[in-house]
């Protein structure tokens, strides 16, 4: 689950704050309608384009990390954040600080605790790099390129969904088992992603005011 200090775990939700931040322009080919969808099984397509509405631009989060090598799950909180055009920042505040930001190709981690300041390229972690550009792609409202990089399955009414992704490669399912989101409308709730090797990671987003 793990790329040297690049952790998929917190690379994820990242490029969900960007689905959240940069889809409001973005032309979806199939589209809600406006009537009543609370009774109807929504689609992918309808899952991406109800996103449009509930963008923030910053968001609070708690997220638990379950791993073998944990005695008890690892909690932490804090803000994720995107500035247009392609900045993604997540920011971890309790119970340590840490910052994770993406700017186009570069991924920059730093820790106070850790006393380190690491950046990389998505060029030297191709895994890595196609998740990002899935999600850049998938949530700018092209749900076929979605599709082509995972296997989706869609749950639900606009009430309450959940979108299922399993990677269709071989190089995207030695990082990720699968990834299960839930939300209800055009808001994430939750963001739980699981590795093969049975660690798991489940994010909260939480709305209103960051604190």
């Amino acid at each position: 689950m793990s790329f040297g200090t690049i952790r998929i775990s917190w690379l994820l939700p990242l490029c969900v704050l960007l689905l959240a931040g940069t889809v409001a322009g973005a032309a979806v080919e199939s589209s809600p309608s406006h009537g009543d969808q609370s009774s109807n099984v929504w689609t992918v397509e309808q899952v991406v384009a109800s996103l449009k509405e509930g963008r923030e631009p910053s968001v609070s989060f708690e997220e638990a990390t379950y791993s073998s090598l944990l005695t008890e799950p690892l909690m932490v909180r804090g803000v994720l954040r995107f500035t247009p055009p392609s900045t993604l920042e997540k920011e971890v505040l309790e119970p340590y600080r840490e910052r994770y930001v993406i700017e186009g190709d570069r991924v920059t981690f730093e820790s106070e605790r850790k006393r380190v300041k690491k950046t990389i390229s998505l060029e030297d972690y191709p895994a890595l790099r196609s998740f990002v550009e899935a999600f850049r792609a998938s949530f700018m409202g092209d749900a076929a390129q979605l599709k082509k990089v995972y296997e989706t399955a869609v749950e639900g009414t606009s009430r309450q969904w959940t979108l299922l992704l399993r990677p269709h490669d071989q190089a995207g399912k030695a990082v990720v088992d699968y990834i299960l989101f839930s939300g209800s409308e055009g808001h994430i709730g939750t963001i739980a992603i699981h590795a093969p090797d049975g660690d798991r990671s489940v994010m909260t987003i939480r709305r209103g005011p960051v604190k």
